[in-house]
């Protein structure tokens, strides 16, 4: 079964990719694939790793593995503007709270 963000980020499934059950095996050691390019992925804390062959790709994709970091300073620039939006309208509130109990009296 392919996996639609192992493909975006690692390629096309190989032919004759089998899937290996790593986590069961400590010993399992990555083997560079001479003919598979270099892929930077990065976690959610912006961790950086460099996987060169695709069963290791797939292996830290299919463990989360997967954000873009230009995705991730979007979501950071996102979540600041809500929050200074809220800021700027909680302000507004209590200033215009003042200001009509001030000309009240």
């Amino acid at each position: 079964m392919e996996n639609q963000t192992v493909v975006d980020l690692c390629g096309d499934y190989p032919d004759d990719f089998i899937k290996q059950d790593i986590a069961s095996n400590p010993n399992f050691v990555f083997e560079n694939d001479s003919n598979y390019s270099a892929v930077e992925l990065y976690d959610k804390d912006e961790n950086a790793v460099f996987v060169n062959s695709f069963i290791e790709c797939e292996h830290y994709v299919s463990g989360g593995w997967g954000y873009k970091p230009s995705v991730i300073l979007e979501s950071n620039l996102q979540t600041l503007l809500v929050g200074v939006i809220l800021v700027f309208v909680f302000i507004k509130f209590i200033y215009s709270r003042i200001n009509f109990s001030f000309f009240r009296n």
